[in-house]
């Protein structure tokens, strides 16, 4: 199932596939790197339920990527709200001032702020397949 979903993403234009590798990066990779770090775990607990849900649609997608492929990244949106919750309570603090804490400091907003433009873009295709955008994202941006 990854090879074709990662056929179908080599053929995306260029600056998605930069955009998805930023998000690997910074939402799952990063969150394994910060793990004892409460953020970091809600950001791996929604990235496992993604997962679940991703793999479900594109089975019954017929093994195509489509715009309701973003449908798993609702559990994001469930971890932001978990994350700006805890930050606007003053609940999430340095433990310390090391390069460790300070890459923290630095790697928490980004996630923030690179799941605020994730979750636009998934709403924009979530409404663009209730709308009736049905097609494989390959065909799709083949059109344009």
């Amino acid at each position: 199932m990854l090879a074709e979903i990662n056929e179908q993403i080599a053929q995306f234009p260029t600056w998605i596939q930069r955009w998805l590798v930023w998000m690997q990066f910074i939402l799952i990779v990063c969150p394994v790197l910060f793990i004892k770090f409460r953020e970091a775990q809600a950001l791996v607990v929604a990235q496992v339920f993604n997962f679940a849900v991703g793999a479900v649609v594109v089975i019954l997608q017929n093994y195509q990527v489509t715009k309701l492929f973003g449908l798993g990244h609702v559990f994001w949106a469930v971890a932001f709200v978990y994350i700006l919750r805890r930050w606007l309570k003053g609940k999430i603090k340095l433990q310390g001032f090391d390069a460790y804490n300070l890459a923290y400091v630095v790697w928490l907003p980004t996630a923030m702020l690179t799941l605020v433009v994730s979750l636009v873009f998934d709403g924009y295709d979530l409404v663009a397949y209730a709308n009736g955008l049905r097609m494989p994202l390959i065909e799709y941006y083949n059109q344009r």
